[in-house]
């Protein structure tokens, strides 16, 4: 029977706690500046523009570039909102100014877990407290329509934007990776032990079957598990140094997953 034991649970309490909210300081380009403590690299959010009292929009994503812990200053990268596609609901071209306010990790209590096997996920999902999970049912569902056995990075932001799911933990047989699910940034990794484990591809779901389409990316029946998603955790945070570390002590220099990191020795 494989067991699982945590050393450690997730030591980022800021991933469980409400939404960080903080007035713009500066806005230049695509770029946007505020003051806030709790902010971590890799964080997505939103842009709310207040027109008065009672009327607000969205008018731009948001995502935690980069920190500085010594004065608390976070600077963002600004996007086009992409939450609600809908042609038939009136849009906007308005560009961010200071004094609009940023919204962080407005939806960090809902989560998505991508686990190997079925005791793996009850294992984690019931060490974990304060999230409402999205069971992984629903993400398999979701990559049928695409037809992609496959999951690819834009499958999770998709199905997580249109599902308001702030985080996504990945279970592999030593770590448990916290990302944020619609910018795929790593937030946090924790050691995890598992034993006598088998995995199911491309992830732990009831589901019998995705659909595959006839061709194209994703299309492919994932044949391993871990290594696909180690994998995918280190092309989309190649400059982490935190997370590059973690693989060098898990993999020998030879290994093509050090190959992505774009870190400067």
């Amino acid at each position: 029977m494989m067991r699982i034991w945590f050393y450690s649970l997730i030591s980022f309490g800021v991933l469980y706690a409400s939404p960080i909210s903080a007035p713009l300081l500066s806005v230049e380009g695509n770029h946007a500046s505020i003051e806030a403590a709790e902010a971590r690299e890799g964080m997505s959010g939103f842009i709310v523009r207040h027109f008065d009292g009672v009327h607000s929009s969205i008018i731009a994503n948001a995502h935690v570039e980069q920190t500085n812990p010594s004065d608390h200053r976070t600077l963002l990268r600004l996007d086009p909102f992409d939450g609600l596609h809908q042609k038939a609901l009136p849009g906007g071209s308005w560009s961010a100014h200071p004094s609009d306010e940023a919204v962080l990790a407005y939806d960090y209590t809902r989560a998505l877990l991508i686990a190997p096997n079925e005791e793996s996920y009850d294992s984690v999902a019931k060490s974990i407290s304060g999230i409402e999970w999205i069971h992984p049912d629903l993400y398999a569902t979701y990559l049928s329509y695409e037809g992609h056995p496959t999951p690819l990075v834009k499958d999770f932001h998709a199905f997580c934007t249109a599902n308001s799911i702030g985080l996504l933990y990945i279970q592999d047989a030593q770590t448990l990776f916290t990302l944020d699910c619609k910018s795929f940034a790593l937030l946090e990794a924790v050691p995890s032990l598992q034993k006598g484990e088998t995995s199911q591809t491309p992830f732990f779901t009831h589901i019998p079957k995705i659909r595959a389409a006839w061709w194209g990316e994703g299309s492919s029946r994932l044949t391993r598990y871990e290594p696909y998603y180690l994998e995918q955790i280190a092309l989309n945070n190649s400059k982490n140094q935190k997370l590059y570390e973690l693989y060098q002590s898990k993999f020998s220099e030879q290994s093509a997953l050090l190959r992505h990191f774009k870190i400067k020795e």
